[in-house]
């Protein structure tokens, strides 16, 4: 069974590892993204390259889970989500 580091997102930041899931905490229709890069992480970090990138504002309603595999993300300026990353 795979454990998680589950980590509370702070605004306009990156994150990087084996993102499994990312759970929006916003109220309704305002939690953000700024970038995903799909695809299984891998290290070092420079050895990454993702198999789709999605820019530009992705808006998730509260209560919705973006499923992985992602390996690099950047949250918006709205909202807050909980990332959960393959320990």
């Amino acid at each position: 069974m795979a454990q998680f580091k589950v980590i509370s997102s702070s605004a306009s930041t990156g994150y990087t590892g084996s993102i499994s899931k990312m759970l929006s905490l916003g109220p309704e229709g305002t939690t953000t993204l700024d970038r995903i890069e799909w695809g299984n992480f891998v290290e070092p970090e420079s050895s990454f390259t993702p198999t789709t990138i999605t820019t530009g504002t992705v808006i998730a309603a509260a209560g919705s889970y973006i499923d992985g595999p992602i390996g690099r993300v950047k949250t918006g300026t709205e909202g807050g989500w909980l990332i959960y990353i393959e320990s």
